[in-house]
């Protein structure tokens, strides 16, 4: 691919951060589709019957999505990777953590930015669903002193051939329970 155009610098507000997080089971996923005019952003997320995606409210400036993207042997392969802690040390946070952990077919994740972006982690038009997002580190701490958080920090990652596309779909309006 040859360039076709060059990029203005952008002088809007850039402010850094992660408002919301939902996941979604791979298996509840029947397809994911781009826009058929532009092919550049995500246009459709269509379930599985009454499957919907979980919204994981991780502690306020915890949450960090990543890509990193490199040529290996004339492909480009980028990881993308989704940080968050996940407060407190309970029934409730170890299930969650747990799940995490043992959802082995793995995730799709939609992150929206503090500037009002929407990407779709974990899905790329040619892999589909073949290399989600799954677990790679949990380390939960119960703090040291009294002003310590406790909780979980957890790193979820995919592979992908392709930089995460944005999306339209108003997930966090019509596919949370």
């Amino acid at each position: 691919m040859a360039l076709t155009a060059g990029l203005a610098k952008d002088c809007n507000p850039n402010s850094g951060g992660i408002q919301r997080i939902a996941l979604a089971n791979v298996a509840d996923i029947t397809a994911i589709s781009l826009d058929s005019g532009t092919s550049s952003f995500i246009d459709t997320i269509t379930m599985s019957g009454s499957a919907t995606f979980f919204e994981f409210e991780a502690e306020q400036d915890s949450a960090e999505w990543r890509e990193n993207g490199e040529l290996v042997n004339g492909s480009l392969k980028y990881t993308q990777e989704i940080e968050m802690f996940l407060r407190k040390q309970n029934a409730s946070t170890r299930a969650a953590l747990a799940e995490l952990g043992e959802n082995l077919c793995g995730m799709v994740a939609v992150v929206k930015t503090t500037n009002g972006q929407t990407f779709i982690v974990g899905w790329s038009p040619n892999l589909d669903l073949e290399r989600p997002l799954k677990l790679t580190t949990d380390a939960s701490t119960s703090g040291k002193e009294l002003t310590d958080l406790s909780g979980g920090t957890i790193t979820l990652a995919a592979m992908s051939d392709v930089k995460a596309f944005t999306t339209d779909v108003d997930v966090f309006g019509t596919l949370l329970p």
